[in-house]
């Protein structure tokens, strides 16, 4: 009788042991973290422009690609093109993998070119990934004397912009000083839905920094061969697929330093717009976020969704690569980079 009842017992803690370690095997901790929680999705720019839908657009499928399927509330926090965020993010959110923010690529080079405010290392936050590697365009409305680039080293075109440190002021303004343009900038605009309005009252007469895919989102029947407005250049590293006979800024270079300098500022155009967490993240609850952000780049009900909504997801990059290419921008010749950022400051 003892025997069998110890050979009983050998037998259920043989079971349960079997069973433990299953559970343990089955175990999810970033799960288990995310279960009921929320995710709060911090948008660096103001409501209702190409930033702020992308940023919408991925907190409502976020949620069902992370383990755990947590709330995901997307809310906004403009200031400084993103800077305040990412202070914020910095400084003041928790760590834990709860709070994340969305804003342009510039939040790369910002702080490495000695931008004001900018309290951050880029090296140090955790990206998940980028939506969009972005397009800028140079565009002017048809009743102005400008037709294509060649055209802005001789006549002044007056373009409105967002804030002091946005790319619209720092584009035009670095365009200026190494490529000879003559761009007026009016800035104080507060976001590129107000600088369309803008454009389209006649208070200015285009602007030097407006990407493809905000453009498509909002005003697509613009750049259309019979719009409303002429595309002049492209500011990237590469031609958009939509404008593909306009040349880039690369391209108008006339010496290898202008490219070196250019390279290194329109460097963030590839970084588009990115999402990204605090420095000092959990690396399994990171690793979940960029997995999701994977996810959500090929998942068909996005891509519909994305065609819904006249946006486009051109080249989107993962986590890992855009802190490989931060980390390389970083690594730059110092002489470079104090270059670069001296031609790309706004005038104070």
């Amino acid at each position: 009788m003892w025997v069998r009842a110890r050979r009983l017992s050998i037998a259920i803690l043989g079971g349960l042991a079997a069973f433990a370690a299953q559970t343990a095997a089955n175990a999810d901790p970033v799960a288990d973290f995310y279960k009921g929680r929320e995710i709060r999705l911090i948008v660096g720019q103001p409501p209702g422009g190409g930033y702020d839908a992308f940023a919408r657009l991925f907190a409502r499928h976020l949620g069902r690609l992370m383990p755990g399927n947590p709330t995901v509330i997307p809310q906004n926090m403009p200031g400084a093109a993103g800077m305040a965020m990412t202070n914020s993010l910095v400084a003041v959110q928790p760590r834990d993998g709860t709070v994340i923010g969305a804003a342009s690529g510039q939040i790369g080079t910002a702080a490495l070119f000695g931008a004001p405010g900018a309290r951050y290392d880029a090296r140090e936050l955790g990206w998940i990934g980028s939506l969009n590697s972005e397009v800028g365009l140079v565009v002017a409305r048809k009743d102005v004397p400008v037709r294509r680039f060649a055209d802005l080293l001789d006549h002044e075109l007056i373009v409105g912009a967002s804030f002091a440190t946005d790319s619209n002021v720092i584009y035009p303004t670095t365009m200026n000083a190494v490529l000879g343009t003559k761009f007026k900038i009016i800035p104080g605009y507060g976001g590129t839905s107000n600088v369309a309005i803008a454009i389209e009252r006649g208070e200015v007469q285009g602007t030097a920094s407006w990407h493809v895919s905000s453009i498509m989102a909002a005003k697509p029947d613009w750049i259309a061969p019979n719009g409303f407005l002429t595309v002049l250049l492209q500011l990237a590293l590469k031609r958009h697929p939509t404008v593909p006979d306009v040349p880039t800024v690369i391209e108008v270079a006339k010496t290898d330093e202008q490219r070196a300098i250019l390279e290194l500022i329109f460097a963030q155009q590839d970084m588009g717009r990115p999402v990204y967490g605090p420095p000092g993240m959990p690396a399994d609850r990171l690793a979940a976020l960029r997995a999701a952000f994977d996810a959500f780049v090929i998942d068909a009900d996005v891509r519909a969704e994305v065609a819904k909504m006249h946006l486009e997801m051109h080249n989107p990059m993962r986590g890992a690569e855009i802190a490989a290419m931060i980390a390389r921008l970083y690594a730059m010749p110092p002489d470079v980079i104090q270059k670069a950022a001296a031609v790309s400051r706004p005038a104070q």
